[in-house]
């Protein structure tokens, strides 16, 4: 019979590393030759190798305006998280915020980049400067309260997925995360109560199934274990979690 999986196992679910640009507002006029590399930087589409020369041309050209280098950097370092190049990302990250140093999106990826390269502390000073130049964005403490989870610090993080709920009551990220720190910490009912909320808001999810199947197999509840990894299979089939506590409850 396989060992069972640990809830602290469970995948935790940040925002997608450098995902989100900040309203940089209206882009001056520029020469021609560097509106079309700024077309190209900002592209969602085409190679990525183009795409980061056209950013680098935008960056370093000396008669753009700031705003404008400011958005060339921080695209070019979105392009480079994309391509796994997390230390490229951060001094790209580092440039824009030099250019303006109240830019919470630049803080923002810069965190996502530095927790990709495992440097902790600097993820949370970044997300904490994000949440104090903009308190309103729920991702911010999102992805800091992960962080604070994958040191075992659960009230903290805790007490950021609570205030990024409070702030969008309509994601099921922080809920599911919530969920997960309070059973880390041992407390299934809870745990449970927060992945029964998330299910209302994204009955689609198999993460949020496995978990509440973990939580009530924790607390002995086989029957609802058994359910709940059996929904997950019928969402994605091959889902190896699901399967494995199948496995573990003597199948469906």
């Amino acid at each position: 019979m396989p060992a069972r999986k640990s809830m602290a196992n469970l995948r935790l679910a940040p925002l997608a590393a450098g995902m989100l640009l900040a309203a940089l507002g209206c882009i001056p006029v520029v020469a021609q030759s560097t509106t079309d590399a700024l077309n190209t930087c900002r592209a969602d589409s085409g190679p990525a190798a183009a795409r980061i020369a056209a950013c680098t041309r935008v960056a370093e050209d000396a008669r753009a305006d700031e705003t404008t280098r400011i958005e060339a950097f921080l695209q070019r370092g979105i392009l480079h998280e994309e391509g796994g190049e997390w230390e490229a990302a951060v001094r790209d990250y580092t440039e824009a915020i030099k250019l303006d140093d109240k830019n919470a999106t630049a803080y923002f990826n810069r965190g996502n980049a530095h927790d990709q390269l495992g440097q902790i502390d600097l993820a949370i000073a970044d997300y904490t400067q994000a949440i104090k130049l903009d308190p309103t964005d729920p991702d911010f403490y999102n992805n800091r309260g992960q962080i604070y989870d994958s040191r075992g610090e659960h009230d903290l993080a805790i007490a950021d997925y609570t205030e990024a709920v409070r702030l969008d009551g309509t994601s099921a990220r922080p809920l599911y995360n919530r969920g997960l720190s309070y059973a880390n910490k041992g407390d299934y009912q809870r745990a449970i109560a927060e992945f029964d909320q998330a299910i209302r808001l994204a009955p689609d999810d198999t993460d949020l199934y496995v978990a509440r199947g973990a939580a009530n197999e924790e607390l002995g509840n086989r029957s609802a274990a058994r359910a709940d990894y059996g929904k997950a299979l019928e969402i994605d089939a091959d889902n190896e979690d699901a399967l494995e506590g199948l496995s573990r409850l003597g199948g469906r």
